[in-house]
This record gives C-alpha cells, structure tokens and sequence, in this order.
C-alpha cells in the first residue's frame, strides 16, 4: 500500500488519463506503475473520485476489469457511460480487461511489464471472505478487531467517517501509529477536511481495498460505526446519480405542487412521502431511478460488539480525558485556523470548542459538552445496528475468535 506519492503524480495521471482511446481501458494499478508508483492504485482511484470530471474516467477499471461504484451513477453509470463507447459489460459489472487493457507507445509491452498481472475473474468482492465489526463509539471496536487481525493474518478497513480526514487525529480516536505498524489500515487519512467524501466514494475505495488484501492472501476486517459506510459496502448499494447543483439550485425555488406536476408530467412515479420537497427534488434528478441494495452475502461475517451502557459511558468519560491529555483543544484551533468551521469540522469532538474559543464557555463545560453528545450519538448508532439482523452481537473476544474460526473453516 501505497499512501505519499510525488507531488505531480496526479498531473501524470490525469495526462495519462486523457489518452485513452475510445473503447480501450486501463486498470488503476497500471497507471499508477506507469507514472512512477507502483502499488498506488488505490490513489489514482482517488484522483478518479475527486479529480477533473472532463476526464475519461469511464475508461479506468479495476484490474479484473470491474467497473467502479464510485463512478457518477454507480457501476450502472459506469456501465451505460462505457457502453456507450462500445464496450461489452457483464451481467456483474466486468469487462473483458485482457482484451481491452490499452498501453502508450513509450511503455513496456503487456508482456513484459509486471508491475500487475493482468488475469480476468468474474468473482465480485461480495463473493470474498469478509469479516465486519460493528458497534457503538468507545466500545473497544479497534482493540477488537487489532486481536483479530493479528491472530488471523488479516488487514483492517476503517469504516469511519471522519478518519478519513488528514489532521483529525485526537478528535477522531484514529488508530496510533504503533497500531498501523502492527497492522495494515486502509483508508485513513485519505483526503482532507476541506475535500468532504460520501458514502459511495467510500465505498468504491472500500471495495478496492477488499480485493487488494483478499489478493495477498490476507483477510480483510471491515471496522467501524459510520453505519451508511458499513451497509454501503455489506449490502453492495447501488446509488443513484450525483445531483447537478445547478438543477437542484432551480429545483429548490419550486413548491411541492410544481414539483408533483413535473414529475407526472415526465411519468416518473411520485415517492413514497409525496408531500417532501427534498424526495421529490431527488426523484427528478434521479429520473425515478432508486438505490438499491443487495442481500448480504454468505461470504460475509458482521459482528457486533454490545456493551452494557454504564460501562459504555464510563468508557466515553476516560477516552474524553485522555483526548484532552493528547492535545484535543490544540489539534482543534490549528484545524479551524486552516479551514474555519467547515461542515467536516461540524462534529463531536471539534463543534463543542466553537463557543469556548468565543469566549462563552469554559473548558469543563466543553469537556461536559463533548461526553454529553457522545452518548447521544451511540444511542443513534446502537439504534442503526439493531435493524440489521445479520449481526452476530458478542459481548467477548473470545466468542469473536470462534464465531470467526467456524466461518473460515466453512470457507474452506
């Protein structure tokens, strides 16, 4: 893996990208090689999200030539977009990559080059084995799934909403240093405060990541308590379409009578609540097009971790302090300095200090504040995790290490 790249490695890429034939695609892990970092896929898939739009994007795959989720649309967006060139897709969302994979007249031959194999599979990443732990803010999630990592040769996945983010350490809990050298962690500190990402980005890099480790030969161990994330990835969410601001700028001036009539006007089926502005705005923009979502897979194992709720509180109260101890109130005025109260920095752990550096509350009051909405927010994710039956809830390491050792022997 891949994480520090040079500092033109994304004018490379996004040059190389721009060269791509029509009806011809390359792999990310190809462009990353061929502009000087082999082993960065993983980046360049970063530079698709969140790089120039004009971009042939469409024209990028992952090395068995599945087509990406985070694609404008999903894989169904990349599908039409690509289709539209010419290119045959499977029912599964592949590509015959083998025949189609294209390389510039300057670079080594496909023969020769062997910074990826190219080798075609139809197995999505749904058909990988895949271990999820889930479960309230402070309650031993990351300590958990270390334990595990370590005993079965496994990598982890953060599934964390603001881990993401460079800079937002303390605030954050992020995994330390010394954990990361113990143990692989995947997509943390991927983008910064100022570069929000949402829930089908992440998922995309998630799927990567879970091809990347199930390659090597490793297990890959989804953690984390951003439940959209988790579920994005588990129940393979297709999204719908990325909104044009400018539609939805035109959209948002119109009442919901307006709204309803033009939906019935272009025979797109009114959503379920009629009367809300914003589904209605969405069913527009969408075309009537819903997200969808897939059973979960057999291949996949969600553990829960339950706790008792004073344990739970007192833990919130110990990780506050040692937050505190770590330099929190530092860390947030050099956030803020940098970006000013961006919405990334509208979340527990930072929002509470915007009236203490106003002068309007005290330090203690801050501290209070940030235990406080903690607790709130694992009641909203303990509520989340109840509605999904899938999850096997444990209360011991020891129950994770059997439940994990049957189902890699059914593996088998």
């Amino acid at each position: 893996m891949v994480d520090k790249v040079s500092p033109n490695f994304r004018e490379r890429v996004e040059s190389l990208v721009a060269q791509i034939p029509t009806g011809r695609v390359m792999t990310y892990g190809q462009i990353a090689a061929l502009c000087g970092q082999a082993g960065a896929a993983r980046v360049v898939g970063g530079i698709a999200h969140f790089g120039n739009p004009k971009l042939p994007w469409q024209r990028v795959v992952k090395k068995h030539g599945g087509l990406a989720d985070g694609y404008p649309g999903g894989k169904l967006g990349h599908k039409q977009a690509i289709e539209a060139e010419g290119v045959k897709v499977s029912e599964n969302y592949f590509v015959a990559v083998s025949e189609l994979i294209w390389w510039p007249k300057d670079s080594l031959s496909h023969a020769s080059n062997k910074s990826e194999p190219i080798t075609v599979t139809n197995k999505p990443y749904t058909e990988l084995p895949l271990i999820v732990i889930v479960g309230e803010t402070a309650s031993g999630k990351s300590a958990l799934a270390m334990q595990i990592a370590k005993r079965f040769n496994g990598e982890i996945i953060a599934a964390d909403s603001r881990t993401v983010y460079k800079g937002m350490d303390v605030g954050t809990a992020k995994p330390s240093a010394t954990d990361q050298a113990m143990v692989p962690h995947h997509l943390l500190d991927i983008t910064t405060p100022d570069k929000p990402i949402n829930a089908a980005s992440f998922k995309q890099l998630a799927v990567d990541a879970i091809e990347d480790i199930s390659a090597r030969g490793k297990l890959p161990i989804l953690v984390g308590g951003t439940g959209l994330y988790i579920d994005a990835v588990i129940f393979d969410f297709q999204f719908r379409p990325v909104s044009d601001q400018n539609i939805r700028k035109e959209l948002s001036l119109m009442s919901v009578q307006e709204l309803q009539t033009c939906l019935i006007k272009k025979e797109i089926p009114l959503p379920e609540n009629s009367l809300n502005p914003r589904h209605l705005t969405r069913a527009l923009e969408s075309a009537g097009k819903v997200a969808l979502q897939r059973p979960l897979s057999v291949n996949t194992l969600v553990l829960g971790l339950s706790i008792e709720r004073a344990e739970l509180t007192e833990k919130v109260i110990a990780r506050t302090e040692v937050m505190f101890s770590n330099g929190l109130e530092a860390e947030t005025r050099r956030l803020v300095e940098t970006y000013g109260w961006i919405t990334s920095l509208q979340t527990i752990g930072y929002q509470e200090f915007k009236p203490y550096f106003a002068g309007s509350q005290s330090l203690n009051d801050t501290k209070t504040e940030i235990v406080r909405n903690t607790l709130a927010y694992a009641r909203r994710q303990r509520t989340w995790f109840k509605r999904n039956n899938s999850i096997r809830w444990i209360a011991q390491q020891r129950e994770a290490v059997e439940l994990i050792t049957t189902y890699l022997n059914k593996q088998r």
